[in-house]
């Protein structure tokens, strides 16, 4: 059985730690919701949303925020993977680019 609801806790961690890593970036909002991966597995879905503006995107912070969602949400006894979906604008600049 797929469980298909998402603690409160584990929403305001998610939500915490995406602000705390990635705010800075222009991030507008985080929205978590329970999905399946390609194999069918359940996960997490985590859709953050960016304005244009805000410091220059650095890749490899958002390289590594898989990683921190992950190790703090297997500390909260959160099974499920977390998938995050960033979506920047299309004029957000990138470190290291023009």
């Amino acid at each position: 059985m797929i469980k298909d609801d998402i603690a409160p806790d584990v929403v305001a961690a998610i939500e915490d730690i995406v602000r705390h890593e990635v705010g800075r970036f222009g991030l507008l909002d985080v929205r978590v919701r329970v999905s399946e991966d390609h194999d069918g597995d359940p996960i997490l879905r985590i859709d953050a949303d960016y304005e244009a503006g805000g410091e220059p995107v650095d890749p490899e912070v958002v390289a590594g925020l898989g990683l921190k969602l992950r190790n703090r949400l297997w500390d909260m006894n959160e099974q499920r993977f977390p998938h995050v979906r960033h979506n920047f604008s299309e004029q957000q600049k990138v470190v290291g680019f023009p």
